[in-house]
């Protein structure tokens, strides 16, 4: 799977050029269009890089949970050994807008979900409001 993600690199002005992408180009960042196919390959490389990164993560994870179940170990350090691997909480915001200037709605509202679930002030997060506010909208699950 190291192998997968290693595949993926990005240069700096791509990094630059995803770092500007947000909930807030949706309806004026048509990706879908002929003209933005270059764009669009590049947000696609994006995410899959960052659903790879996600799935090691978890895996890891859970591969340390195991070998500390296996060991039976209640040591202090150990505790903060499986504790080691913490994914940014902005990473699943950023997946939802990417996914959601794909038009790719359900995956959308799963990252901002997420991202929902982990951020304790996720109400500070214009970009974050604004991508789950269409996403809402999208799917009609708002009421006035």
């Amino acid at each position: 799977m190291a192998q997968d993600t290693d595949d993926i690199n990005l240069t700096p002005q791509e990094l630059q050029t995803l770092s500007e992408l947000d909930s807030r180009q949706f309806g004026f960042l048509k990706l879908n269009s002929p003209e933005q196919t270059k764009k669009k390959a590049l947000v696609v490389r994006a995410i899959k890089y960052l659903e790879r990164m996600l799935v090691q993560a978890q895996a890891e994870k859970q591969r340390r949970k195991a070998d500390n179940t296996k060991a039976c170990l209640d040591d202090k350090e150990n505790e903060d050994e499986a504790k080691g691997i913490s994914i940014d909480p902005k990473t699943y915001c950023k997946l939802g807008h990417f996914h959601l200037l794909l038009e790719d709605y359900s995956k959308a509202m799963s990252a901002y979900q997420k991202f929902y679930s982990l951020k304790g002030d996720y109400w500070k997060d214009a970009s974050f409001l604004y991508g789950l506010g269409l996403v809402y909208f999208h799917f009609n699950a708002f009421q006035w």
